[in-house]
């Protein structure tokens, strides 16, 4: 029997599978409450907001039997994640890291690479790193928190959203088609549009789907 491979989808480059599934996996899902200081009565609870939901995985790295530099072929990959290489909304004077599509199995989670943590534990006779304790942590991400920075999350089971990136030649009316979506509703998901008939060539696009 396969074993199905949890993967990371960066937006700015390919696939990356891990090596070995998580060993530990949390996901967790703030709400928000607040008690009415009503003196001698029951306190009441008043809804807040919905914070975006995180999750945390320890992946394990091992090169031992290759005989690699366990930090080279696999962690410097993760580190990626967190670098300021994609333009924020098309503008090249300004970076962010890349957006990330999480897969295990039938769970998808969208978000941003919150911390990294990297514990070496085996080491070659020359000192290079053979085995790695990765702790990881994302942050969900939609349009919504992205551009708006509302802090608002509308949760995992009902934004599922696809990246996006403009290619030369290409309009919005083209990419929705090809996305079986309407103008619209590109334009709704991504505020960051100011003209919709002149978009910026690898600007990265959140779609709905």
């Amino acid at each position: 029997m396969s074993v199905t491979k949890a993967m990371f989808y960066p937006e700015n480059s390919g696939p990356f599978p891990v090596q070995y599934n998580p060993v530990n996996f949390k996901l967790d899902k703030p709400v928000s409450w607040k008690e009415h200081d009503e003196q001698g009565q029951e306190s009441k609870l008043e809804f807040q907001k919905v914070q975006p939901a995180t999750i945390s995985m320890e992946l394990i790295f091992d090169t031992t039997h290759e005989d690699k530099n366990v930090s080279k072929v696999w962690v410097e990959k993760v580190l990626e994640m967190t670098n300021a290489s994609v333009p924020d909304g098309g503008d090249c004077t300004k970076m962010r890291p890349p957006i990330v599509d999480f897969t295990w199995g039938e769970f998808r989670f969208t978000g941003v690479v919150e911390s990294v943590n990297a514990q070496y534990t085996m080491f070659s006779q020359q000192g290079s790193p053979l085995r790695a304790k990765v702790s990881l942590k994302m942050k969900e991400w939609t349009p919504k928190n992205n551009y708006a920075g509302s802090g608002s999350s509308s949760g995992l089971s009902t934004e599922k959203v696809r990246l996006v990136t403009v290619q030369a030649g290409q309009s919005l009316s083209q990419i929705a088609a090809s996305n079986n979506t309407t103008m619209q509703s590109i334009l709704d998901c991504n505020p960051q549009i100011n003209d919709p008939f002149n978009i910026v060539v690898g600007a990265v696009l959140a779609i709905h789907f």
